[in-house]
């Protein structure tokens, strides 16, 4: 059977991770460092394209930059956000609202990477993204650390490849995933096989490295991550709560992820580079994620992994609060929506103003090394770490940023 173009896609870049993931680095102590601190779990929930604070977390409703879009109270007195999130809005009590964090990247790639990182792009030194310290800090498993969910993910860099992003394009290509592992389980019984014939001194190490990688695979396949991917054996009820779009399967996939062990996982949403009809698609999308990151917020707490995750909405920037002659926004990295909750983050608080237009932050902003700071903090590990790499340098957890002290 032929598997559509998509499914194929997943199925390379899913099982290229699996091998990524099982085969040791030849140069693996170059990348080894001292444990900076107790890593939780983290999820992250990223809007690709950069989304509106506008339409979302920092509405502007009767001013010339507002458009259309109204706001609504929340669970905590005084905090309002944009109607595009009711079912959010009544769980405001657990999450908290940066509005005054400042960019320098309009750049999508860029901002991407300053995001995920919390240094800028510098091509001749790379840098780890939080999921890769994430999953480099964690114990040693037999299964992924850290998921991409929705996309490929950024490279480990220094970390090494046993903590790249082990990549789920499509929850519903998860069970052919699941085939793909289990034809190489026959690989590995057949090598078992091949080597007990012949004289193994003859066949090289290329055969101890083979049968190492896939005896790695065998392990992960009687772990609870491989029943986490399949979100098919996933009760009516949870199908039903997190419904039938993309990104609540893929947030149903996360939850299963995290139940599993998986130290961190970030789901991907694409679509928010609204340079045209901005309040119908934001609204479309805030549709969309609305439900399901509420079912997710609601399952952490009820399964008790609320404490010890921690939870984060952003983009790669905001959205400029001029409306174009396209009804849409531009490029605008001057204020950059992010809300963070769970684990060591203090919930119910808004961080930093702007003021009454959008276009300008009131009083100091908040750097996205500050923000990375906040995470590595919220997540037990100290920004301050250092890392050996593979060029022999020490290279610092965060760049020199200052954790924000209102949100822990």
């Amino acid at each position: 059977m032929k598997l559509p173009l998509a499914r194929r896609r997943f199925l390379g870049h899913s099982l290229g991770g699996v091998f990524a993931f099982a085969m040791k680095h030849a140069c693996d102590s170059l990348f080894a460092a001292e444990s900076a601190g107790t890593v939780k779990r983290c999820v992250v929930l990223w809007m690709g394209g950069g989304p509106s604070q506008m339409e979302t977390f920092d509405p502007k409703p009767g001013k010339v930059t507002g458009g259309p879009t109204t706001s609504i109270a929340t669970s905590v007195p005084g905090i309002e956000i944009a109607s595009n999130f009711p079912e959010i809005a009544k769980r405001m009590d657990r999450l908290s609202i940066i509005r005054n964090l400042s960019s320098m990247e309009a750049d999508h790639d860029r901002g991407q990477y300053f995001l995920h990182t919390g240094y800028p792009l510098v091509q001749a030194f790379p840098r780890p993204t939080l999921g890769a310290i994430i999953s480099h800090e964690s114990p040693a498993a037999d299964f992924p650390m850290f998921v991409s969910v929705g996309g490929s993910g950024l490279g480990p860099a220094y970390m090494g490849p046993d903590h790249a992003p082990f990549a789920v394009d499509d929850p519903a290509a998860a069970v052919q995933l699941i085939a793909g592992l289990r034809r190489q389980r026959r690989s590995l019984k057949f090598l078992e096989e091949f080597s007990t014939k012949f004289d193994e001194s003859h066949l090289g190490s290329g055969l101890d490295r083979r049968r190492a990688t896939l005896q790695r695979i065998e392990r992960m396949m009687t772990t609870p991550f491989v029943k986490a991917l399949d979100v098919e054996n996933a009760s009516e009820s949870d199908r039903a709560r997190y419904g039938d779009g993309q990104f609540g399967r893929r947030c149903l996939l996360a939850r299963r992820l995290l139940e599993s062990g998986v130290r961190f996982v970030e789901i991907q949403q694409d679509g928010w580079d609204t340079h045209s009809d901005n309040f119908t698609a934001v609204a479309s999308l805030c549709g969309e994620v609305d439900g399901p990151w509420s079912a997710l917020l609601d399952d952490l707490q009820s399964n008790g992994l609320w404490n010890e995750t921690l939870v984060v909405w952003m983009g790669e920037f905001g959205r400029t609060p001029q409306i174009n002659s396209d009804n849409g926004r531009d490029h605008f990295p001057n204020a950059t929506p992010v809300v963070l909750g769970g684990g060591a983050i203090r919930g119910g608080i808004v961080v930093g103003q702007t003021n009454e237009t959008g276009l300008e932050i009131v009083d100091d902003s908040v750097t996205v090394p500050d923000l990375f700071a906040t995470l590595l903090t919220g997540l037990g590990l100290n920004p301050a770490h250092e890392f050996r790499t593979e060029f022999g340098a020490l290279a610092l957890a965060s760049d020199h940023g200052k954790p924000i002290g209102a949100l822990l």
